[in-house]
């Protein structure tokens, strides 16, 4: 079929029709956030302004730093003491796996040393 011969199924092409209309209940919810979006901006904007007069932002501001420079010598210092918890318990089982391992060489050669093999066969 060529382009001609099909039917038409619409009055008019969608480039020339009219726009539709916007929902008047979107159009309200748009502008409900917007007003709640800029109203609560201000507000915020306003609680800031009146902030200094009501607490003293240098002494507040040198009073966190200060809590977090702590915070953070405290936390190197628990880093550092479980280092060396984990350095100790490190030596602790290579102690205990070495004198293991001298046993256990001790042992085979008591056994070579006091029941010799009855046959020499290769290893």
């Amino acid at each position: 079929m060529s382009k001609l011969a099909r039917p038409s199924q619409r009055s008019q092409r969608r480039v020339f029709r009219r726009r539709r209309r916007l929902p008047v209940g979107m159009v309200i919810r748009h502008l409900l956030v917007i007003l709640l979006l800029l109203s609560s901006g201000i507000g915020i904007v306003v609680l800031l302004q009146r902030l200094p007069e009501q607490v003293d932002l240098m002494v507040l501001v040198s009073q966190a730093i200060s809590d977090l420079i702590s915070g953070i010598q405290q936390l190197l210092s628990a880093m550092l003491g479980l280092g060396g918890v984990v350095l100790i318990a490190a030596l602790v089982i290579l102690a205990a796996v070495l004198m293991l391992a001298g046993l256990w060489r001790l042992l085979r050669l008591l056994r070579m040393l006091f029941f010799p093999p009855k046959h020499q066969g290769r290893r």
